[in-house]
């Protein structure tokens, strides 16, 4: 009868440990136009806050340079953009700076296109403006899906 109980006890308190793993799985999905989307993935744990407020700022400049470089597409030509946060070392000392990765790919292709981005902008001592992010995505995204 002991044993039961103790195994009631460890299975309702493994119960909120499971829920956690499930929570950093899980994705928030943003229309921006007809057939073109964001999938945000979520802030990893381990990010320092002042990472994580720059990453809030830039997803909103993001969502604002997707919504004017984008337009409408056909359901065949359907685009979906990934952004994962992450954090870049940088140089030989190893500084470490907010990113993003960035993942597109059309419906149907068997290609995608992944790249890297840093939040800061040097020329600014900021976080990315939305021209610096428009001029990313120009050359680094949607020129190479002929999306422009």
């Amino acid at each position: 009868m002991k044993s039961v109980r103790i195994s009631i006890l460890l299975l309702l308190f493994s119960l909120p440990l499971c829920s956690a793993v499930a929570q950093e799985k899980a994705e928030r999905e943003t229309d921006i136009h007809n057939n073109v989307k964001l999938l945000e993935m979520p802030v990893p744990s381990n990010i320092p806050e002042e990472f994580k407020a720059q990453y809030q700022v830039f997803l909103g400049r993001l969502k604002q340079a997707l919504k004017d470089k984008t337009g409408e597409r056909s359901s065949t030509n359907a685009l979906t953009i990934q952004v994962r946060p992450g954090i870049k070392e940088i140089g030989q000392n190893r500084t470490k700076q907010p990113a993003a990765r960035i993942t597109a790919f059309k419906k149907d292709s068997k290609s995608e296109y992944v790249a890297n981005f840093l939040l800061h902008s040097y020329a600014t001592g900021d976080t990315v403006n939305k021209e610096e992010i428009e001029r990313f995505l120009t050359l680094q995204i949607l020129n190479p899906l002929e999306m422009n």
